[in-house]
């Protein structure tokens, strides 16, 4: 870290925590298998309970999620948001913040979005394309700013502040979409259809797997540069030991700005992502549960690249194949819930040690900057 350490000690550094890191992704590996065979198999009992065949059951969710073309790009289309907000908050969590206002952010990047698109509804896709993305990232930004500055000059809690944001984006969508985003003839309420010359093509044609999907793979090497980097490596010693990283002249209130703006751009980008590739509109519930589910998958993937792409390629299998089962067999979908929720709670208590290290980081941070202020 060329701030706050010696050229000849630089290397050393940056070399351990990527044997750390690549040791601790293959230990939460093998225990978070264990976790999801447990789940299976306590899932696979409530069915068989409900009268309901597991094998049946499981075979028609995997022929849902990865048993064809149609399924694969359903999956994928799941997984890939669920991948960049979970990218986005994993840059907070190893900074020592939590925040869980990604699904407001989402809708706010929607909207930033579709206004940027259709100011840009006669220019070229090359134009109106990165236009928008801008768009959906900034409106993200902009939705976590006034969170970020309440931690960072006045200690208010994060957790609070960006659910209460949250609720915000809520009230602001739905007067948007039955007031000035909602064309005449529509019933229910939604945006006119996104501009033509910004919507997300499809890689294959029958399928929802369309081009935004790559940008997980974008954020996804961005972060794992970030963590490798300088800036990232400061920013991770602040979440671990903010006495000692302020000592070194890491400032607080930069890392605070900085890695919740950071959460809320990648969150905004799936806005755009949902809007123009997805649906090719705005509606009321357009971020779904993505913004909540993708806090779960940085917590459950450990704040690390590998860990958060394998835990969202397991919820968004899971979603594909719980409505393909429901389809298909007449299963209730609500299964592959139940087994979403016992894969929950083994993570919990698998990560109870960490998110309570994590929680005490937390505390340290708000005690910190609560003397400071004094």
């Amino acid at each position: 870290m060329t701030d706050v350490v010696a050229d000849g000690e630089q290397g050393e550094i940056e070399d351990a925590p990527t044997g750390t890191e690549e040791r601790s992704f293959t230990t939460s590996l093998s225990t978070s298998s264990l976790a999801v065979l447990i789940a299976v198999v306590v899932g696979g009992l409530i069915m068989l309970f409900s009268g309901e065949n597991p094998l049946t059951a499981y075979g028609a969710m995997l022929d849902g999620a990865f048993g064809s073309k149609f399924a694969l790009g359903e999956t994928l289309s799941r997984a890939a948001p669920l991948a960049i907000v979970g990218y986005g908050t994993a840059v907070a969590l190893r900074a020592g913040l939590i925040t869980i206002g990604a699904q407001g952010q989402v809708v706010a990047g929607a909207i930033g979005a579709l206004l940027t698109a259709q100011f840009f509804e006669t220019a070229p896709s090359a134009v109106a394309i990165p236009a928008a993305a801008i768009g959906g990232a900034l409106f993200g930004m902009a939705w976590v700013l006034i969170p970020a500055m309440l931690r960072a000059y006045f200690s208010v809690n994060e957790i609070l502040s960006t659910l209460l944001f949250t609720e915000f984006a809520a009230l602001l969508i739905e007067y948007l979409l039955n007031n000035p985003l909602k064309p005449p003839t529509a019933i229910t309420p939604q945006s006119d259809p996104y501009p033509d010359n910004g919507i997300l093509g499809l890689v294959i044609d029958g399928t929802r797997f369309h081009t935004g999907v790559f940008a997980a793979v974008i954020i996804g090497l961005a972060f794992i540069w970030w963590v490798r980097s300088d800036r990232g490596f400061s920013y991770d010693l602040y979440g671990e030991n903010p006495n000692l990283a302020q000592s070194l002249g890491i400032s607080s209130n930069r890392v605070i700005i900085n890695s919740l703006l950071i959460s809320g751009a990648t969150a905004g980008l799936v806005g755009w992502i949902q809007a123009a590739g997805l649906l090719q509109r705005v509606y009321v519930g357009i971020a779904s549960d993505i913004g909540f589910f993708g806090l779960v998958v940085a917590f459950l993937g450990g704040a690390t690249a590998g860990g958060v792409l394998v835990a969202a390629l397991l919820f968004g299998a899971l979603q594909a194949g719980g409505l393909a089962m429901q389809s298909s067999e007449g299963i209730p979908a609500s299964l592959s819930d139940i087994i979403q929720a016992l894969l929950l709670l083994g993570f919990s208590i698998r990560y109870a040690p960490q998110i309570v290290r994590l929680t005490r980081g937390v505390m340290a941070n708000f005690t910190l900057v609560g003397r400071r202020r004094r």
